[in-house]
This record gives C-alpha cells, structure tokens and sequence, in this order.
C-alpha cells in the first residue's frame, strides 16, 4: 500500500507540474492518458499479489474446512498423556473430565485460528453453562461449543447445546447477568443482531483423545450455514476493490487537466474517463490474479527450473495484469474519441516499461534484498547489536533481527521499538525506493518520446526552412 500510495503521490506531483491534454499542448512530456494509464498499471500491481495470496488462503481453508467436515484434520493441541495417565490411576473423575475439556477447547481454538476467524470471546473449560467461543467470520457470528472426548451435548434452560434457541437463551441471560464480564456480554449482542439479520452459525468442534493424545478435529454445523469465501469471489472482490480506486485515480486527473486547462468543465468526459478507469483496473486485477494463481498451480518445467519461481510468477502476473489494465484504458480512450491512436501505443510501452521496473524492484526488495543493503548500511557505519557486537560481523539470522532492530531505534528493552518497529521501517524505505525506481523508468521511457518528438519536429522546420529557403534563392 505504501509503494502504491508513494507512487500516486509522485504523479500528483508530476501533473501539477509538466503533463498535459495532449489536444491542448504540442508535445507534452507526460500527457494525461500516459499519465492515468501509469496510475491503474500500478494500482493493479498492487493488488495482484495480495488478490492471489487472500485466493490461496481461501484455497487452503476450503480444503481444510472440508477435511473437518468430512474425517476430521489433526491440529497442533498439547499432548496430555502423562496428566490423563495420572488422573486416571488416582481415580480422579473430575479431573479427567476437566483435562478433557481442556483438550477440546484446544481443538476448537485452533480450528477457528486455522479458518481465520476472529474472536469476539473466549470462554474458560469447564464452565459449563453460557458460551464457550464466539467468533466472527466476515459477516457471520459464529458461535463453537467446544466438545472434547465423547463429552455429549448437554441440555440447559429447557434446550440442548447447539442449538438456536439454547444460544439465544444464554445470550439473553449472560446481558442481564451482573457477573458476565464485557467480553461475554459484547458477544451475547452480537449473537442476537446476528440471528434477527439471519446471519447466526453454530457450530460444535469435537477432539477425541487416546487416553490424553488428540485425535482428529471434528466439526459440524448444527445452526445456519458458514460460507467460506471462494478464491473466484476473492479475486473478483479484489477487482471491484481495485476498480474503485481506478475510479479515482481516472476521475482525479481527468477533473484535475480539465481545470487545469481554464475551460468549462466537459463533466460527461469525466464520467466516461471515470467509468473506464474503473473498468480497467477491475479488468487488470481479475487477469493477473489468475495468471499468477495458474502459474503458482503449474507444475510446468520452466517454472520448476526458476531459482526464484515466486518472484518469477509475481513478475509474470503483475506485468501482464497491468498489461491488460493499461490496454483497456488507452484503446479505451481512443476508442471513445478522447486519445490518439499514438498516445495509446506511448502509453502502453511506458506503462509496461514503469510497471516492469516496478515489479522487479519490489520482487526484489520482498526477497530480501532491502534488509540485505540495511545490513550492509549498518556494518559500513560501525553500528552495533544490543549485546555490544558489530552488526557486521553477525550474519544470518542474527544479523537480520540485530539490523532491524537497530532500524526500530533499538530492542525493546532499551526503550525501542524493536524488530516489529524495525520491519516496519524497512518496508517504508523499501516502498519509496520501489516507488521512485518505477516512476523514473516511466518519466525516462515518456523523455524519450518527448526528445524524439523534438527530433523530429526540428527536422521538419529544418526541411521547411531550407524548402523555403530554396525558392527565395530561384530567380523570379
């Protein structure tokens, strides 16, 4: 996001100051489509690698709520044997039940963390009575009963677990309650906004165990029906998110030259400049997410040979998505009569040449490159990790978390921000350094033209000049 919103600052910059309508001014050095078509190549870059990775997660979880579903899956829940062996030989009943429940509400923790979910409450094992989780999943409030071992579904309040009307009766009861904390009472009201909205899921997460030793995770859904997100519906979200910003980048500068320009402002132009930024960016989008999810999914040989495939891929899918988006909005353009045919194919070699360098520049920053010239900065001015060693001397991981958390102004125990502050610094200065290198390339690919256009338009006087020249020197 920083390297996108750095880039668009940067063509503000540049609109303000030297492009122009290519129907107003003679030989522009960045004209507006050139310039738009700059903006949605970037802006389409920018959400291809995020548009595919929320797709392979929504892959992932698919496959994995369906193994749930179907014979359960094997998650990462302390193994208990030895407490379990021990409560068992004394005899002590209360305590194996309670080690049960710890082993179920294990399970369902992290069933939910695994489907993304995001806790609203968390109760303890072995209250029995009210909720045992409530989470949110986009704009469903899922409700988990944590079951452990062969622990059936108890009945309370004249209804079993899992059910509707039992839910409803605890959430009611947990707001009148004194003792319920905040937590327990904030998810009792989300429960039932999300039952009158019809947007309720209850859900029971059993974990079996061998004497204390996890088994499989098994859920059903007993309430409503959870939608996990297809990757299609996230690509095409990430599309129409992009497309908004399109509209917006072309609306902007459409608006910005015609004021610019002194004149009345042509607001049907605006609207089908604005429309058409939309369509390109959502068009740009849903391409390059699929031709990067293709190429991640291929098993084909030329892939499998490249040293840095995710790198290759990403390169790959964000030029040929901001290919595809940058097409659409110069032959676009052209197409509705608001460009020549010779500022489109300008604006495509630009757009291709900015967005290559760009794809480039934060593949390789991503790769590590940035915290590898962090690294070196910091060794070439002598600075020091906080047990007193030179970062210069240190290599691999060691240099890495000692660089970045000189970055963040030192660890946290000194009073600085740390690794995670020092990761953040690094992603900043790497999105500006991106930023600059792929507007440098577009403005040298568009001086190019402009110093061609020059060219030829010295020629042309100069033929004109010496045509005239000629005839004065005829005699009459």
């Amino acid at each position: 996001m920083k390297t996108y919103l750095g880039t668009l600052l940067c063509l503000c910059f540049l609109s303000n100051s030297v492009f122009a309508d290519t129907q107003s001014y003679e030989n522009p050095f960045i004209s507006k489509t050139e310039a738009i078509v700059f903006g949605i190549s970037a802006t389409t870059g920018f959400l291809i690698p995020l548009s595919s990775q929320k797709m392979q997660i929504a892959h992932q979880r698919i496959q994995f709520y369906t193994q749930a579903n179907k014979s359960g899956v094997r998650l990462g829940i302390k193994n208990r044997r030895n407490e379990y062996k021990q409560l068992k030989d004394a005899n002590n009943v209360n305590g194996k039940a309670k080690s049960i429940e710890k082993i179920g509400d294990a399970g369902a923790r992290q069933y939910a963390r695994r489907m993304g979910f995001k806790p609203i409450y968390q109760g303890k094992p072995g209250q029995g009575k009210g909720f045992d989780q409530v989470y949110r999943s986009g704009k469903k409030i899922v409700v988990v009963e944590a079951k452990g071992g062969k622990s059936p579904l108890k009945q309370y309040y004249g209804d079993r677990q899992g059910t509707a009307k039992y839910t409803l009766e605890v959430a009611k009861r947990t707001l009148k309650s004194p003792k319920a904390t905040l937590a327990a009472k904030k998810a009792a009201s989300e429960v039932i906004k999300a039952h009158k909205k019809g947007r309720l899921v209850i859900q029971t997460v059993r974990t079996k165990h061998i004497l204390g030793k996890a088994d499989p995770t098994l859920v059903r859904t007993t309430y409503g029906k959870l939608i996990v997100p297809s990757p299609l519906k996230i690509a095409h979200q990430s599309g129409l998110n992009g497309g908004l910003a399109g509209i917006g980048i072309a609306g902007a500068f459409e608006l910005l030259t015609q004021l610019n320009s002194g004149q009345k402002v042509n607001w049907q132009k605006v609207g089908a400049m604005t429309i058409l930024g939309g369509i390109s960016v959502y068009s740009g989008t849903l391409t390059g997410t699929f031709i990067q999810r293709s190429l991640m999914n291929s098993q084909s040989r030329l892939l499998s040979t490249l040293a840095a495939r995710k790198t290759a891929t990403t390169l790959l899918s964000s030029v040929g998505g901001g290919l595809v988006g940058g097409v659409v909005f110069s032959y676009g353009a052209y197409l509705l009569g608001y460009g020549d045919l010779k500022t489109a194919n300008r604006s495509m070699v630009s757009s291709i040449a900015s967005y290559g360098s760009w794809a480039l520049g934060g593949a390789a920053l991503g790769g590590g490159a940035g915290l590898t010239f962090a690294s070196g900065l910091a060794g070439m001015i002598g600075a020091t990790a906080s047990t007193g060693t030179a970062i210069g001397s240190l290599s691999g991981a060691a240099a890495a978390n000692a660089t970045l958390a000189w970055l963040g102004g030192g660890t946290l125990a000194s009073g600085g921000g740390g690794v995670a502050a020092g990761t953040t610094v690094l992603a900043g200065i790497s999105a500006t350094g991106v930023g600059l290198l792929a507007v440098g390339v577009g403005a040298g690919v568009m001086y190019f033209f402009h110093l061609s256009d020059e060219g030829t338009e010295h020629e042309r006087v100069e033929h004109l000049l010496s045509n005239v020249q000629t005839h004065l020197n005829k005699p009459l």
